[in-house]
């Protein structure tokens, strides 16, 4: 399957509190980072890579709008969340499905997962912040077709990786993301491996995503 550069969706930038916290157990901050090799750090980038051909003229463009992308999404309810797997699963399906007959760019997906509470506040206020300007021809491609995204989720463990603590958790997928026009064409999927580090307060609470980096 080809591999290519998807348009950014996020640039992680310096915290602001995030104001719409989860119903389903989110923290009030990251919890104890284990400090690593291993460790997934932000990239600048957001989920997403640099496509290195979107135009950014200083304007934000407005946020999209609501409801749910097609398909629906997950929410933290919908898996048990103290499951850093199935709470690493549900997250990255939430933070890739987007809509362009919701969403102005990629950073729509990432305020739903946010606001749904898969992301510790710190995180969560690192990817909101930015606003995105122009997100470049393949948006302009699938916002003729009206399409939307499919994400197919496989885990890929990192022999490497640290093993879990009771406060943070690490993991590592390969996320197959499909455009799907509702006009019937198809865009070509895009493959990325992502390093996911989770976090949270105490043993025994929900797990949450407090960095991702993206290959």
């Amino acid at each position: 399957m080809m591999r290519r550069p998807m348009l950014a969706a996020a640039v992680v930038a310096a915290a602001l509190a995030l104001s719409a916290c989860s119903t389903n157990g989110a923290q009030d901050d990251d919890a104890h980072p284990a400090p690593s090799p291993h460790r997934p750090t932000a990239t600048g980038t957001g989920p997403y890579p640099d496509p290195g051909n979107t135009v950014d003229d200083g304007s934000p463009l407005p946020v999209g709008k609501g409801g749910r992308p097609h398909g629906g999404i997950p929410s933290p309810g919908d898996v048990r969340q103290t499951d850093a797997t199935a709470v690493t699963r549900g997250a990255l399906a939430a933070m890739w499905t987007s809509d362009t007959t919701l969403d102005t760019t990629l950073q729509d997906a990432i305020r739903r997962a946010a606001r749904a509470g898969w992301l510790t506040p710190t995180y969560a206020a690192q990817l909101t912040k930015h606003q995105p300007t122009a997100p470049g021809a393949e948006w302009a491609e699938w916002s003729r077709h009206r399409a939307y995204t499919t994400v197919h989720i496989k885990a890929t463990p990192d022999a490497g990786q640290p093993a879990d603590t009771g406060t943070t958790a690490y993991r590592q997928m390969t996320l197959t993301v499909t455009p799907h026009g509702r006009d019937k064409w198809a865009g070509q999927p895009a493959t990325y491996t992502v390093f996911v580090v989770l976090s949270r307060t105490d043993k025994g609470k929900p797990w949450r995503l407090s960095a991702t980096t993206v290959q």
